[in-house]
């Protein structure tokens, strides 16, 4: 995947690589554009897990078909748990921080933001390959096997989008508790 921070950097328009050189101003147009990466990264991310969910829900689809009817409750739960991380993530805030915000989101913690962003996408892989085991499971025994490796890795997407918010605000609220 490229890295949505280069790219806003050379995309900028002539203004706004001017008022970058301003004292003060740059800061300002580098924390705008950290923010923009991500949420262009958080885009890319939901996009992703969103096609891991259309693809079991074919896969669900394709198991009426089938007449096997008694994975369809724990399929939909699948389902719901990561519609949920893919909303959580397209929806989570963007490390935004006003000038009057109670929390400061400092340049190095945008990064860390981005790059915790980025390693989400690390975990399409292992639905990916839990989604083909799926799809191709014979026998019954199997097919509860991948059911529970896949409600398990969706439970866990959650708890990554929920964890997100602790690279933003974790250690301000640290500090705030002392």
């Amino acid at each position: 995947m490229s890295d949505f921070r280069e790219e806003i950097k050379s995309d900028r328009g002539g203004l706004k690589r001017l008022l970058s050189e301003v004292p003060g101003f740059k800061g300002y147009i580098e924390g705008e554009d950290r923010r923009t990466a991500d949420k262009l990264m958080r885009e890319a991310v939901a996009d992703r897990y969103n096609e891991l969910l259309d693809w079991l829900f074919a896969i669900q689809r394709e198991f009426v078909d089938q007449g096997k009817l008694e994975v369809q409750d724990d399929l939909e739960s699948v389902g719901v748990k990561l519609r949920t991380f893919v909303d959580r993530i397209r929806k989570a805030s963007y490390g935004y921080s006003g000038f009057f915000s109670a929390v400061k989101v400092d340049r190095d913690r945008l990064d860390e933001l981005y790059e915790y962003d980025n390693a989400l996408l690390d975990g399409v892989e292992k639905f990916e390959e839990i989604l083909e085991g799926l799809e191709n499971a014979e026998e019954d025994e199997e097919l509860r096997r991948r059911i529970k490796e896949l409600d398990k890795l969706a439970r866990k997407a959650v708890q990554w989008a929920d964890r997100r918010k602790n690279v933003i605000v974790g250690d301000a609220e640290e500090e705030d508790n002392s």
